[in-house]
């Protein structure tokens, strides 16, 4: 639930400032608005495989066990890339967007999910 929340407030906030920057030009160039629609879209899968992952976490109990040895392994080769590929990707998509000193910035930056041992 508190990742649906965090992506309604992701999304609410770069089409909100999507539109303020829109309206703010006399004529905003596609590429400009385009960009706040791409990050949207970027940080909103990225907020549903997290959110996926963080489930798949919760559903196994954040502990390995015999039976369920394949899904673990699977849940933190997914894990692990998210960790490494996806979130430094949107991060900096976030600060592309805001900037790294802006503090909705460090609001919207997704954190790295924990793998099971």
């Amino acid at each position: 639930m508190k990742e649906i929340i965090k992506l309604g407030l992701v999304m609410g906030v770069l089409f909100c400032a999507a539109i303020g920057a829109a309206s703010a030009q006399e004529e905003p160039s596609e590429d400009y608005k385009n960009g706040f629609y791409d990050a949207a879209v970027v940080i909103g899968q990225a907020t549903g495989m997290g959110g996926s992952l963080e489930q798949l976490y919760n559903a196994l109990g954040g502990e390995a066990t015999p039976e369920t040895a394949d899904i673990v392994e699977y849940y933190n080769n997914q894990t692990t890339l998210f960790n490494q590929q996806v979130i430094p990707y949107v991060n900096g998509v976030i600060d592309q967007v805001f900037g790294p000193d802006d503090n909705r910035s460090a609001d919207l930056y997704l954190v790295e999910l924990p793998l099971i041992s």
